[in-house]
């Protein structure tokens, strides 16, 4: 080893060692920390820890272009110079554009082309474009009916079904002679090959009232239409959308009968011309807690947040064999028939706030499956659905007398597509007048009886309307001749008179005279100590007191006769009854038919013949004018009693 050498480096390293300690014990013992950078702050590498620059700051690196809308703006310098420019990155932002760049940032509208690429997307016209990705629906082109895109005759022609039948409207006399079922006589045939086509038939009653709901799409969740036909663009490219949209009013119309139809034109939510005519029928109407009840398994589809109050909702079954969408536009000669679904009916068609399933609104919604030929493709899908909102109820009143009914006769060609509705219209015409009773005398000849006095007989009444409806009915008395109250054997003359008129404007008015010649019922001269009780004066203002029709008194006596007040009156009177004897009394009720118009009433005998007051309710009784009869053994009287609203 040269231990001199080693001597020597040995040397050199303690040197350099016993610097750094110097320098270390310096910065320790003056309480500092030494840290090189570039402590200039206006530089690009400006170090805020350096305690002593080194020398390295530099100002070139942080400058560059600060306007964020220049295309090489960088984010990172803090000195801005003249660099900036606006061309490397402009470009059509316009998403419709052929040339539209996703990537550009400054707009050049003038340099958006919106001819290149541009072309009938439709795939039913002659002209379809495949690779054109803008639609242009005006230059479509589309072949003559029955015609394909070189003019050669197609398919079926003029093989819309024909009824063989003249659907003039018809008439009956009562609603019970409206049809309850289908004319066997129609019937549909296939023009182009006299063949018979299914029938299908649908009873409609306007009877009281029916109603319309304007309908338009749900708005939902995701994409929507008024139908929606899953599968029928992706899976089977047979549509640009799976959702169609009212391209004509959506109509909703209930029938009383619990039959509701919904009728309108949809069309393909991407492209117009492919539509669907609906031609729906719900049947079964029953209240949504009606239809809960009838099984466990049953239940309602709702939209998530709605508070839907399924007890007011109405629910129906899809008329499986009178359900079509008939295609039109684009896809004329394509049909489908819909079919309820679930096939087990755990769920109905709904209607009602929330009803439609995709929002809280008024609406309709409901699901069914499909099947048919799209395009001359047979065609099926399992899922597909209404779901509409509803505008106002429309209620449309049907006038006692006015009622008919609408009978939809329809058939359906499955060689052509098409599809033929007749209907066949039926109204009420009552031409029936009322009639009175047989038993009712034109002429009643009346005399006197001692111990009854002269016997009026019962008002007269009508026989019940022929079509079993309700009578209106008005009665009227007057004197003609003589004074039946002025308590002698003078000959009198009284005339009643008796009109009825039903709800078709059918009246009848009848007229009886009762006649008095002042003989007994015997053919002999009688005597008569006390008034009739017919007045022919209007009625008194005292407190009970009334005009009597008739009273009828024993010839040995006089007495008080009973009274009613207030009369008229709106709810209650008290009759001011005067007894003749203790004996029982019973008070009846009549009206101007002669019906009893409420249960009579027993007063039972008293040791007292003393006046009694007896409430008479007349709440449970229409407003009209009234007889109330009040029979004892030894008297007879009768009150008009009217009752007032």
């Amino acid at each position: 080893m040269n231990y001199k050498a080693n001597r020597n480096e040995f040397g050199s390293l303690f040197c350099l060692l016993w610097s750094v300690l110097v320098v270390a014990s310096t910065g320790f013992a003056s309480g500092e920390l030494v840290n090189d950078g570039c402590t200039n702050p206006f530089a690009c590498n400006y170090d805020e820890a350096a305690t002593d620059d080194d020398g390295s700051c530099e100002y070139l690196s942080c400058i560059g272009c600060m306007n964020e809308f220049a295309c090489n703006y960088d984010s990172l310098a803090i000195y801005p110079d003249a660099s900036c420019e606006y061309f490397s990155c402009a470009g059509c932002t316009a998403p419709l554009a052929c040339n539209y760049d996703i990537q550009a940032i400054v707009p050049d509208e003038a340099s958006c082309d919106f001819e290149s690429c541009a072309g009938c997307t439709d795939f039913t016209a002659c002209n379809f474009d495949p690779e054109a990705t803008l639609s242009t629906p005006v230059t479509c082109e589309y072949p003559q009916p029955d015609y394909d895109c070189s003019g050669n005759l197609q398919g079926c022609v003029n093989c819309a079904p024909v009824f063989l039948f003249d659907f003039e409207p018809d008439t009956v006399a009562c609603l019970s002679d409206f049809s309850s079922g289908p004319n066997s006589e129609i019937f549909a045939i296939d023009p182009s090959t006299g063949d018979t086509l299914e029938t299908g038939y649908l009873f409609a009653e306007q009877i009281e009232s029916y109603q319309l709901n304007l309908a338009s799409t749900s708005e939902g969740a995701g994409p929507d239409g008024a139908i929606r036909l899953f599968g029928l663009a992706e899976q089977l490219g047979l549509a640009n959308s799976d959702y169609f949209v009212e391209s004509f009013p959506l109509i909703v119309t209930r029938y009383s009968n619990g039959i509701a139809r919904v009728t309108g034109q949809v069309s393909d939510a991407e492209n117009p011309n492919l539509k669907w005519n609906l031609h729906l029928v719900l049947e079964d109407a029953q209240l949504g807690n009606d239809w809960l009840a009838e099984n466990p398994d049953h239940d309602f589809v709702t939209s998530f947040g709605c508070v839907a109050d399924t007890a007011n909702w109405v629910t129906y079954r899809l008329d499986n064999t009178q359900s079509y969408l008939i295609g039109g536009g684009g896809y004329e000669g394509s049909w489908l028939q819909l079919s309820h679904m679930p096939y087990e009916e755990s769920k109905r068609f709904q209607l009602g706030e929330g009803g439609n399933g995709v929002n809280c609104e008024y609406g309709l919604g409901g699901w069914f499956a499909w099947e048919g030929a799209i395009l001359g493709q047979s065609v099926m899908g399992m899922s597909g659905d209404l779901v509409v909102d509803l505008g106002t109820d429309i209620i449309v009143d049907v006038p006692c007398g006015s009622e008919f009914t609408a009978e939809f006769y329809n058939a359906l060609n499955p060689n052509s597509g098409e599809y033929t509705e007749a209907v066949q219209f039926t109204y009420a015409e009552d031409t029936t007048a009322p009639n009175m009773e047989s038993s009712c005398e034109n002429t009643v000849s009346l005399c006197f009886e001692p111990n009854i006095g002269v016997a009026f007989p019962e008002p007269c009444s009508f026989e019940e309307d022929n079509c079993g409806g309700a009578l209106e009915i008005s009665f009227t008395e007057a004197v003609v001749s003589g004074n039946p109250n002025a308590g002698n054997l003078d000959p009198f003359e009284i005339e009643r008179t008796y009109e009825a008129s039903d709800c078709s404007g059918n009246a009848t008015t009848f007229t009886q005279t009762l006649s008095f010649a002042g003989e007994n019922c015997d053919g002999t001269e009688g005597v008569l100590d006390s008034p009739f009780g017919l007045t022919s004066e209007s009625q008194t203002s005292e407190e009970f007191s009334g005009a009597q029709l008739q009273l009828n008194t024993p010839a040995s006596h006089s007495r008080k006769t009973s009274s009613i007040a207030p009369n008229p009156t709106e709810s209650t009177s008290t009759l001011k009854l005067e007894r003749w004897e203790s004996e029982k009394t019973v008070i009846r009720v009549f009206n101007l038919a002669g019906k009893e118009a409420m249960p009579s009433i027993t007063i039972a005998e008293s040791e007292s013949n003393a006046s009694a007051l007896i409430p008479m309710n007349a709440s449970a009784l229409i407003p009209g004018c009234y007889l109330v009869r009040i029979e004892s053994a030894s008297a007879v009287e009768t009150i008009r009693w009217v009752v007032s609203r």
